[in-house]
This record gives structure tokens, C-alpha cells and sequence, in this order.
């Protein structure tokens, strides 16, 4: 009997703190639906990103690629 109590408490523990995570995660779904701007300023940082980033980076590696094929003596 004693057991039986001490489970059931446990269990209102965990559906309490599941509870909690359920109202967290609704809270956080409310908060990350993106609005229109939002959409646009994430869409402006991936383009600057690409530039700024990926853009230069692509550039070098054409570039080792190309000094290397011409040790080689490869013509493109």
C-alpha cells in the first residue's frame, strides 16, 4: 500500500513536469512562427552570407585548383 502511494505521488510528479514541458514548447511555437519580415531579413542574411562567405571561398578553391593543373600542365 505504502509502495502504491509512492508511485502514484511519483507519477503526478512527472505528468506536472511533463505539463510544464508541454506549456514551454507551446510557448515556443508561438513565438517562432516567422512573420513576413522575418522570412525577408533571414532570406537578406543567407544572400550575405553566400557572398561574403561561400562566394570567396569558392573563388580560392578554383583558383588552387586551376595553379595546380597548370604544374601539371593541363589547359583549360
Amino acid at each position: 500500500m505504502d509502495q502504491d502511494t509512492k508511485v502514484i505521488q511519483e507519477l503526478q510528479e512527472l505528468k506536472g513536469k511533463v505539463d510544464h514541458l508541454e506549456d514551454l514548447l507551446t510557448q515556443q511555437n508561438k513565438r517562432g512562427k516567422a512573420g513576413l519580415f522575418r522570412t525577408f531579413m533571414d532570406a537578406v542574411v543567407s544572400l550575405l552570407f553566400g557572398l561574403i562567405v561561400v562566394g570567396p571561398v569558392i573563388v580560392i578553391v578554383v583558383g588552387v585548383l586551376m595553379v595546380a593543373a597548370s604544374w601539371l600542365g593541363m589547359e583549360f
